[in-house]
C-alpha cells in the first residue's frame, strides 16, 4: 500500500512538472521563437497591387513586400513570405502558421477581437468603383447592387453607412477574385465595386471607362496583424516600424509607390504614431 501511494505522489509530481513546462512554453513569445529561428514567417497578399503581389517572373513586388523585407532587417532575422488572402491573413496568426501579416488589412474592432495589430503604417478610405458618368456620390449608390471582396471590411461599413444615412438596405455581390469584380462591374451586373481606395485606384489604373466616386464612407487604417496577447512581440514591431519612419525609410518606400511619379499616386495622408524614448 505505502508503495501505491508513492506511486500516486510521483505520478503527481510529474504532472505538475510538465503542465509547467507547458504554460512556459505556450508564454514565450513569438520575438523569442523568431529570434532562435533567426526568421519572421510573414503573410503577404499576392493579388493585391500595388500593395502586394507576385509578377509573371515570379517576383514578389509592392509596398507591403518591401515593408515586410525592411522589418525583417530591422529584427535581424531572415524573412519567409508565406502567401495570404483576406480570409487567410488572421486564421494563419490564429493557428501560428505566420508570425505576422503585413497585408493591407483595415484595423477594426471586430478583427481586433481574432488578433492585435501594430501601429497603424497606411492610411486611405472606401468608396466605390462605378462605370463614367453614371452616379457622381455616395448617396446615389443606396441599395444598389455592388461588389466586394469576401472578408472586406468594406462589406460591414457600407452596411452600417447606409443604416446611419437612412438608405436603402445594400445588395451587396461578394467575390473571391478582383478580375470577376471587375468584370461584373464593366458587363453592369454590378453598380459599384467598392474597397480601398488605391485598390481600386491600381485596378482602374488607365482605364477611361470607370472612376473613383468622391468621398469615402470608411477611413482605412492599416495595421500589421500580429498574434494575440503578445505584447513582447508587439512591442518589437512597433519598435522596428517607428524606426522606420523615423530615418526615412518609410517615406522613400511610399513614394516609390505612390509618389506623383509612380503608376498609383496617392498622397501621404497620415503620420506614424511615434512614441518617445
Amino acid at each position: 500500500m505505502r508503495k501505491y501511494y508513492t506511486s500516486i505522489a510521483f505520478l503527481l509530481i510529474v504532472a505538475v512538472l510538465v503542465s509547467a513546462c507547458g504554460a512556459a512554453s505556450s508564454t514565450e513569445s513569438t520575438y523569442d521563437r523568431v529570434k532562435d529561428r533567426d526568421l519572421v514567417r510573414v503573410g503577404v497578399r499576392f493579388d493585391n497591387p500595388p500593395l502586394s503581389y507576385i509578377e509573371d517572373d515570379g517576383q514578389w513586388v509592392g509596398f507591403d513586400v518591401d515593408l515586410a523585407n525592411e522589418l525583417a532587417k530591422r529584427l535581424g532575422v531572415k524573412i519567409e513570405q508565406v502567401k495570404v488572402d483576406e480570409i487567410t491573413r488572421i486564421s494563419f496568426l490564429q493557428e501560428g502558421k505566420i508570425d505576422m501579416a503585413v497585408a493591407s488589412m483595415n484595423h477594426t474592432r471586430g478583427r481586433d477581437e481574432a488578433v492585435d495589430f501594430s501601429v497603424t503604417y497606411f492610411w486611405d478610405n472606401q468608396s466605390f468603383l462605378v462605370r463614367t458618368g453614371t452616379y457622381t456620390s455616395l448617396e446615389e449608390m443606396m441599395g444598389r447592387k455592388v461588389a466586394a471582396n469576401a472578408g472586406s471590411s468594406a462589406i460591414p461599413a457600407w452596411r452600417a453607412y447606409s443604416a446611419t444615412h437612412a438608405g436603402p438596405p445594400p445588395e451587396i455581390v461578394e467575390f473571391t477574385d478582383k478580375v470577376a469584380a471587375m468584370q461584373a462591374l464593366r458587363d453592369g451586373a454590378v453598380e459599384g465595386y467598392t474597397e480601398d481606395n488605391i485598390t481600386l485606384l491600381a485596378l482602374a489604373a488607365g482605364d477611361p471607362n470607370l472612376e473613383l466616386l468622391p468621398g469615402g464612407f470608411n477611413p482605412v487604417q492599416f495595421g500589421i496583424g500580429l498574434p494575440i496577447n503578445d505584447s513582447a512581440w508587439r512591442d518589437q514591431v512597433n519598435y522596428a516600424l517607428q524606426e522606420i519612419w523615423k530615418d526615412g525609410t518609410y517615406l522613400m518606400i511610399y513614394e516609390k509607390w505612390f509618389g506623383p511619379g509612380s503608376a498609383v499616386p496617392l498622397p501621404l495622408a497620415g503620420q506614424m504614431e511615434i512614441w518617445p524614448d
